[in-house]
């Protein structure tokens, strides 16, 4: 893989986790170029659920226009696939991350956006300009979780690539 950009939604907060994902970020650069890009979030009222409902929709125009913009094409790539985390996706042991990464990278730009919405989810109007849909496992995640997990699970698919014996399995 060339590079990687997530896009998420929030910074993180809880204790801890920014040094567990930056430490699998620095990790993942000696495999790929790896960057995070961090948007501000729509607040989230308690009880309009009027309001509520809207807030993916604002929030997917928000990441089309990202993606659009000339400053991030440059950061990312002319031509990434996007793949959306959405509780609809597919959830993809380690060993099939690795095959579609190494897939990506040789049939393909080699550059990936991955996008965590924020904590009402993805809009449609992104969902259907991904590429591909994928899940971290049926349970509910925290978004800062959801990094978390995201992040090291790249780690292993491409350390497995090449090789490493971080990933055991069976």
């Amino acid at each position: 893989m060339r590079k990687i950009t997530l896009v998420c939604f929030g910074k993180l907060k809880t204790p801890g986790l920014d040094l567990a994902v930056g430490e699998f970020a620095k990790r993942l650069t000696r495999y790929t170029d790896f960057q995070v890009v961090e948007l501000r979030p729509i607040p989230v009222p308690e009880k309009s659920e009027t309001l509520r409902s809207s807030i993916p929709e604002k929030e997917a125009a928000i990441l089309l226009e990202l993606l659009e913009s000339p400053g991030f094409k440059s950061k990312a790539g002319k031509n990434p696939e996007l793949w959306c985390l959405d509780e609809t996706g597919k959830a993809l042991p380690t060993r099939e991350w690795a095959k579609n990464l190494q897939e990506l990278a040789t049939r393909g730009s080699g550059e990936l956006v991955l996008l965590i919405g924020g904590s009402l989810g993805l809009g449609d109007a992104i969902l259907s300009r991904s590429h591909r849909k994928v899940s971290l496992g049926p349970q509910t995640l925290s978004h800062e979780l959801a990094r978390l997990i995201l992040t090291e699970q790249l780690y292993r698919a491409l350390s497995y690539l090449s090789g490493h014996p971080y990933h055991n399995e069976g």
